[in-house]
């Protein structure tokens, strides 16, 4: 009977001490949790970027997050910062810099649809938006980027976290600030 049950002793210990949202299993309510879910993951500096910013936005938001890997995304950004002639350090020191970045990736409505919709920073962007086609929601053209809102299964509770890639290969995958 001891021997059947030290494996499970030594498991919940282990387990008591896992964030539950550091794992895969975790769904997020909304925009805003997916982003501090994400946010949680020391390399993706893009997530963290627009913390603050939702932070200070009431009301719903849809969030355009390249649809890559923390790497892609930090590859990227210092590529887009280095053609404004600064580094990826500086920007994660600058915090109107990263304002700057959030304001141009969210837009203050709950879920895109055919239209022009104004992101934060108030550039409009024309959308273009079809029924689903995959199984994870409505598939829109947002400007450049392709993009699916990954929390379509939750409307109407939730907003919208755009998973987007660009209309080209090897353009810029992030609206630009």
């Amino acid at each position: 009977m001891t021997r059947r049950l030290l494996p499970l002793a030594l498991t919940l210990p282990l387990l008591a001490g896992c964030d539950p949202q550091g794992l895969d299993l975790y769904s997020p309510t909304d925009a805003r949790d997916y982003v501090r879910s994400c946010a949680r993951a020391r390399s993706d500096v893009m997530c963290r970027a627009m913390q603050p910013t939702l932070a200070a936005v009431s009301g719903p938001v849809s969030v355009l997050l390249p649809n890559t890997g923390d790497t892609e995304r930090e590859e990227a950004l210092t590529r887009f910062l280095a053609g404004r002639g600064t580094t990826l350090t500086a920007f994660r020191r600058d915090a109107a810099l990263q304002a700057a970045f959030a304001r141009a990736n969210i837009f203050p409505v709950a879920q895109l649809r055919t239209g022009t919709f104004r992101t934060l920073d108030g550039t409009p962007h024309e959308v273009t938006c079809a029924e689903q086609t995959s199984g994870l929601g409505p598939e829109c053209q947002i400007g450049p980027l392709g993009g699916v809102d990954h929390l379509h299964y939750r409307k109407p509770q939730a907003d919208s976290l755009y998973a987007t890639s660009p209309q080209t290969l090897g353009e810029l995958i992030f609206f630009p600030f």
